[in-house]
């Protein structure tokens, strides 16, 4: 009988198992997969590990990315081992680290941990390795309560973050759960921007174009209105240069010292406009073309 209820579990377990993982599983879409680059990497989880940072001195070009996981601890690196890593660091190179149980090196880094969280985090904000990322599920790992450029956040609290470090940076995330919600392409993301890399662009089908009018105020105090023929807009911000569709913003503003750019789902980014001109269709049917210098603010109305 015993041996029948078993038996009878386990054919039930294997039966939820088949049907849950369709659900489950995120494989990368072919253009993303497609588009990734071979990244040299140096693992660190022990102290033997820690002999790897050798290489650094000899050949800095030759890793992309330094892994430091949870079960290495500071006192596994020599004074000669930790000054070889935080110098190849600030000369441009980037160190992933775990954030697991790694508060010494998150002090380091100017990374204070917090409390401890574990589960679904959400985007916090724009960037470029949250390209195509919504949610991701974490193991176990520290907020950070100081931070350069936040990337998750789970009920306030930042839980994946940059911070950079001279001319390099360190990307502090708990161990990231490929299997469900968008870990397996935050991870993808994390890698192509760490090593030096563009993120693959978003393969998110655009929604149906809705209409649309532009209001424009130039500097001399005239307004217009009409439609944008301008479709890719450039944009410079303290974390790199983005391009935008016309049908990601929702409104410019151009000032004498910063300009701002307001997405549609939200995000409001500082920066500089690259693109030099616009082209606004009147409702006349004549296309204008309007120096990006003589706008103060575009706003799309929907």
């Amino acid at each position: 009988m015993n041996t029948s209820r078993c038996t009878l579990g386990l054919v039930l377990f294997l039966v939820i198992l088949v049907v849950a993982l369709p659900a489950l599983s995120a494989p990368l879409p072919p253009e993303v997969e497609k588009s990734l680059h071979d990244v040299e990497e140096i693992i660190i989880n022990s102290e033997g590990d820690t002999s790897k940072v050798w290489g650094l001195n000899d050949n800095p070009q030759g890793t992309n990315i330094v892994y430091i996981d949870a079960r290495s601890v500071k006192s596994d690196f020599s004074s000669s081992q930790w000054r070889i890593l935080t110098d190849w660091i600030q000369n441009g190179g980037t160190l992933w680290l775990d954030t697991s149980s790694n508060s010494a090196f998150l002090k380091e880094f100017g990374l204070y941990p917090g409390e401890t969280v574990k589960g679904t985090s959400a985007r916090a904000g724009f960037h470029p390795t949250l390209t195509d990322v919504e949610e991701v599920n974490l193991y176990e790992g520290a907020t950070l309560q100081d931070y350069d450029v936040p990337l998750l956040e789970k009920e306030g609290k930042v839980t994946a973050a940059i911070n950079f470090y001279g001319n390099g940076m360190v990307m502090a995330v708990p161990v990231i759960v490929t299997d469900k919600h968008d870990g397996n392409r935050f991870k993808a993301n994390l890698y192509e921007f760490g090593a030096g890399y563009q993120v693959p662009p978003s393969v998110t089908p655009d929604p149906e174009p809705a209409s649309t009018t532009e209001k424009v105020t130039l500097r001399s105090g005239e307004m217009m209105t009409g439609t944008l023929v301008t479709h890719s807009f450039q944009f410079r911000t303290p974390y790199g240069q983005f391009t935008f569709n016309d049908s990601d913003i929702a409104l410019i503003s151009l000032e004498q010292e910063r300009d701002l750019l307001e997405l549609t789902r939200g995000d409001r980014l500082i920066g500089t406009l690259l693109t030099n001109r616009i082209e606004l269709r009147l409702p006349s049917g004549k296309v204008k073309t309007l120096r990006t210098e003589d706008i103060r603010r575009l706003v799309r109305t929907r």
